[in-house]
């Protein structure tokens, strides 16, 4: 099974990192467990080469920005505060956000995922802190 949410933060904000520390306000880190940052380097060239390194705040919303000014695809694995989840988010802008949910999903019935634990601690904690989307959208696909 695939899952993935699409999100549209374009109303909030039209700088991914700002929505990038909305993400971290409502408790998913960009840290993964060993301390360490995953994210898509500054010239991948859509590659996905991902990187894991140990970086500060500052120098992702470094990358983050440079990536942003050279319209390349943005890629950073967050990992839920009080869990094992994570979500791969790639944008290129606020308006099509992609969650990919993939690292240690969270199901039910042994493989479906828990979109109401996704929709809980994502799209319901972004409108409790007023974070208004202009559209969000969850699917799941079957291998």
């Amino acid at each position: 099974m695939e899952a993935l949410m699409t999100l549209d933060c374009s109303n909030y904000s039209e700088n991914i990192v700002e929505v990038l520390k909305i993400f971290q306000q409502i408790g998913w880190y960009i840290y993964n467990p060993q301390g360490k940052v995953e994210y898509l380097p500054i010239d991948d060239d859509d590659e996905y080469d991902w990187q894991c390194d140990e970086k500060t705040e500052s120098e992702l919303y470094d990358i983050i920005s440079k990536k942003t000014a050279g319209k390349e695809q943005i890629g950073i694995n967050l990992f839920y505060c009080n869990g094992a989840e994570g979500i791969s988010l790639m944008a290129c802008d606020t308006s099509q956000i992609i969650l990919s949910i993939t690292i240690n999903r969270k199901t039910v019935k042994g493989k479906y995922t828990d979109m109401a634990w996704y929709l809980q601690n994502i799209i319901y904690k972004f409108l409790d802190i007023d974070v208004r989307l202009l559209s969000y959208k969850i699917e799941e696909y079957e291998d």
